[in-house]
């Protein structure tokens, strides 16, 4: 079971189904509060967020086969993509990218995944 615990009580943040992994949206908020002010440093803060996550299921990024981001604003894609790239390599996962008006605290980012884990134990 996943060291990683939800700050809200109705939700977990990883959660594994046989051979997949979800991990919930994964934004850059610690103890309640907003980290860093650009898209860089608040993408590198949520994914490694995610790879602590991914990594407490026995999983790294390379197990990653779906993503999906939520921008604040579309406009950041680019510098987004610029950092978000440095955590994969190929084969890439999956994605689909949104524009979200409103996000959680006004955060710039949100992230969420699936992972293929086949039959490899939690860490």
């Amino acid at each position: 079971m996943s060291k990683i615990t939800s700050p809200e009580p109705f939700y977990s943040m990883t959660r594994r189904a046989g051979d997949i992994l979800f991990l919930s949206g994964f934004g850059p908020v610690k103890d309640g509060l907003v980290v860093g002010e650009t898209i860089e440093e608040q993408t590198i803060f949520t994914m490694d967020a995610m790879k602590a996550a991914l990594a407490s299921e026995g999983a790294t990024f390379d197990d990653v086969v779906r993503v999906n981001v939520f921008l604040l604003d579309l406009a950041d894609r680019d510098r987004f993509n610029s950092t978000y790239l440095k955590y994969f390599h190929e084969p890439l996962p999956t994605r689909r990218t949104i524009g979200a008006g409103d996000l959680f605290k006004g955060i710039l980012i949100e992230l969420d995944c699936i992972a293929f884990i086949g039959n490899r134990k939690a860490g």
